[in-house]
């Protein structure tokens, strides 16, 4: 006769960016904060926004490869302003690049702390690169979160399956005890095919509330 362990929701997961961490969801956004006030008066199109726009599948493979951990920051930044003819510096596609990482939602810290008060594991698993790692790294939250693991640590993208996988073997995990939030539809679908539990975060609107009562309706928070 098989047995099955019960679930226990022993640990919580969660995605960066659109869960945790604000930011900007696009380059267009993020370049569009950077552009100054006499700039944007001016109608020509800013010579970064061609980068994605004219270029988008060396974009896509350039941001992939940064985010699997296979090209440093420096070759990053030199590489997309070769897509501009060098109209935008390596230093400038830098700086657009760090304001990607806006901040932190509100009430995160006190929602970690909450569950580490309740014996509940918190981590992230997140699609990132090394420069923005290093940013949230000091960013009170992202310390706060116990296990930290991310796309260019296991060289592998959400949402390909085997990076739900590799978490598991990091953390020794049991699929069956996740409960885990992300602000995409196709990681949340493999999440799923993988055993875990799975909740889709709006981060359009904030996120703490969304996520405290997911986490009430699971029974990991009072």
């Amino acid at each position: 006769m098989s047995t099955h362990s019960p679930r226990t929701n022993s640990w919580v997961v969660f995605d960066l960016g659109g869960v945790l961490i604000r930011i900007h969801h696009s380059w267009k956004a993020a370049v569009a904060a950077n552009v100054t006030v006499a700039a944007a008066q001016d109608t020509t199109p800013h010579p970064a926004l061609d980068i994605q726009h004219h270029h988008a599948r060396e974009f896509g493979k350039l941001v992939s490869d940064q985010q699997c951990g296979l090209l440093s920051h420096d070759d990053f930044c030199k590489r997309m302003s070769e897509l501009t003819t060098g109209l935008v510096s390596p230093a400038n596609v830098s700086r657009i690049h760090a304001s990607i990482i806006v901040g932190v939602y509100e009430g995160v810290e006190q929602l970690l702390h909450d569950l580490h008060m309740q014996g509940v594991s918190t981590a992230c698993l997140s699609n990132t690169n090394q420069h923005h790692w290093e940013i949230m790294s000091h960013i009170p939250a992202f310390a706060a979160i116990q296990h930290r693991h991310a796309s260019h640590v296991f060289q592998l993208e959400k949402p390909n399956p085997a990076i739900f996988q590799a978490f598991e073997r990091a953390t020794q995990a049991r699929p069956m005890d996740i409960l885990y939030f992300d602000d995409l539809a196709p990681n949340i679908h493999v999440a799923i095919q993988v055993g875990w539990r799975a909740i889709l975060i709006d981060p359009q609107s904030e996120t703490v509330p969304q996520i405290r009562r997911a986490l009430v309706t699971h029974g990991v928070l009072p």
